[in-house]
Formats: C-alpha cells, structure tokens, sequence
C-alpha cells in the first residue's frame, strides 16, 4: 500500500521495514535452554505445536530507533509494544526514558484516560522532569483521577509496566491538575532490564469453525442443562464419527464470568447456548452441529411434559460458519541476547 501510494503521488522517501517473525527454530532452541517463560496459565507447548505455529516477537523502542537512526524517513513495523512507536523519539533525543514511556503508555490509546473517556486525538507534552496530557476535543478533561486510572489499564500490575529494553516504574507516579481540562504529570522510573526479555505470541490453526445458537426458558431444561448438553453430545458423537470438537457455552450462568456466581444467586429465567464446534473442515463442523441440533431440541429428559419446543433458535438455520480456528499456542516471555538480530530491518529508497 505504501509503494503504491508512494508512485501514484510521486512520493520520494527512504522506508524501514521491521519484520516480527520469529523462527520456530529458535523459539524450540530457547524452550529446550530454559528461556522461555509462561506468562498466565497458558501451557507449555510441544516442539511440534511451535513448528506448526505462526510466531511474533513484540518489538520495543530499540527498533523503533534503529529505523530512525538508519535514516528512515517512515517506518513500517510488525507486531509491537504500543508504547515504542511514541517513545522512540523521546528516548533518541535524550528524554528521561520514565517519563517518556509513562506518557507514551497513556498516549497510546488516545483519550480513553479523559473524562468521558473517549477516542478522540490527545497531546503529550514532555520535558524533563514531567509532561502534560491536553485532549484535543473541549469535552473530554485529562483529570489526575482519570489519567492515574489508566494505569490499571490492560496491566495485572498498575505500578510495573513490563517492556523488552526494562521496566517502568509507576509507585512514585504524581498527577497534578493544571486546570480542569489538562494534567501535569511526574515521578515515573525506568529500570534498565538486567536480562533481555521478549514477549512471543504464537497461534495455531486448529480447524475450521461453526457455532450453534439457541436459547431455553424452559426451567426444567435450564436445570438439567449440563446433563441435557453431555448427554446430546454423546448422542452425536456415535452418530456423527468424524473428528471435532464441541465447547458448550450457557450465556445467562457463568458463561462470561471469571469466577463463581453467588451462591445465593437466584435461578435465571432464560439462558443462551451457544455451542462452537472445531472440525477439520467447514462441513464437519456443520454436519456435527447439525446433528447436535436436532438432539439438542428432541432430548428427553426426566420431567419433560412436550416433546419439543423447550429450546429457541434466534435465527434459521441455527449453525453458522464462523471461520478459522486459531489458538494461542504461545505467549511467553523468550530471554535474548541481542534485540537487533530479532528484528531485522530492510532499507529502501522510493
């Protein structure tokens, strides 16, 4: 796109292209060497499931730079920390490397750190000892409660912000309100990483997907409905012999949630089923919700006064195709020697 745009406006410029790839090789090498980490509660996987896998590193600000010093003039980069575009330059310039990845952090997501938080275009302004955040729409106010908040923002820790060139330190972090629509902020540290660390996320075509939709208000089904389910399922899988997978999913109980539900939770009075069926091809997947389909809406059960009705469909047919598989094979932290060789760089002239 960039070429093309480049010749139809007669646009001259030197570009970097970064690439992210990381070989599977080499991901197998550092597993084996004990420097590859987990990160959460994913599973370690086997050499063959990271061959199979299409992997990227996450690139920091060492790119970034590199491009730049490099003579770059625009900069095209794969998988990346979203701080490093914005604080690349700051650190080139020679910028406090904490306060300028602490603002590029905020910075990232534009003014989701204002109240109402929102999508519109802010300004950072840095120097050496703060910077200022300024929303460039008049209805949206960077506040020190708004701007601080934002540190829980996609972070397990709000005062440690994990990078490939260190750590950013947030505990003596202050926001100051410069007037009702701009905040002054100081304090951020930046630690130098003893050890190189990258970030690696892998995905792994797993087949093709189908989901099946349905619905029940049917109490004596919304009570049974795991032993309606597992029930259903072994019914399909002796009639149905191709391989695949089913992950039932009961919207209504528990089906979004991260942790129990109360256990004084009152009954709901309807649940959604959403059933995703992983096969090795599109029609397999189909075929197998199909048959689960009709099981599901027949399925007798201790209680049961009709011989069907009890479950809905919103649409017709119920089964839709929804694409690929994919899964995170990887997502790790991979110890480095070097960032340079991880993330080569290609130059040209347009």
């Amino acid at each position: 796109m960039i070429r093309a745009i480049a010749q139809e406006e007669g646009l001259h410029f030197r570009l970097a292209s970064i690439r992210a790839d990381v070989s599977a090789e080499m991901v197998i090498r550092a597993q084996a060497s004990g420097q590859l980490h987990s990160l959460g509660r994913i599973r370690a996987p086997s050499p063959d499931e990271i061959a199979k896998s299409r992997i990227v590193g996450q690139m920091g600000v060492e790119a970034f730079a590199r491009g730049l010093e490099g003579g770059a003039d625009v900069v095209i980069a794969g998988r990346a920390c979203d701080t490093a575009v914005f604080a690349a330059i700051p650190r080139m310039l020679g910028y406090p490397m904490g306060l300028a990845m602490h603002m590029a952090k905020i910075i990232e997501c534009t003014s989701i750190c204002c109240v109402p938080g929102g999508r519109d275009t802010i300004l950072g302004y840095l120097d050496n000892d703060s910077f200022v955040l300024d929303s460039m729409n008049p209805e949206r106010h960077a506040t020190p409660i708004s701007v601080a908040a934002h540190s829980l923002y996609e972070q397990a820790d709000p005062f440690s912000v994990a990078e490939p060139e260190g750590v950013l330190r947030l505990e003596d972090a202050r926001y100051e309100a410069l007037d009702a629509h701009r905040t002054r902020v100081h304090g951020a540290r930046w630690e130098e990483a003893g050890r190189l660390r990258v970030k690696i996320e892998g995905a792994l075509l797993e087949g093709q997907r189908a989901v099946l939709l349905a619905g029940s208000a049917d109490p004596q089904v919304i009570d049974r409905i795991d032993e309606i389910l597992a029930a259903v399922e072994a019914t399909t899988r002796d009639l149905f012999q191709s391989r695949f997978q089913l992950f039932p999913r009961i919207y209504g109980r528990q089906a979004v949630s991260l942790w129990p539900l109360r256990e004084a939770a009152k009954a709901p009075d309807e649940i959604f089923i959403m059933v995703e069926c992983i096969s090795d091809d599109h029609d397999s997947a189909i075929g197998a919700l199909t048959v689960f389909k009709q099981y599901l809406l027949h399925h007798g059960f201790p209680g049961r006064l009709s011989t069907g009705g009890n479950i809905a469909f919103p649409i017709t047919p119920p089964e839709l195709t929804a694409g690929a598989a994919y899964r995170f094979s990887l997502y790790h932290l991979m110890e480095v020697d070097d960032l340079a060789s991880l993330f080569p760089i290609e130059f040209e002239t347009l």
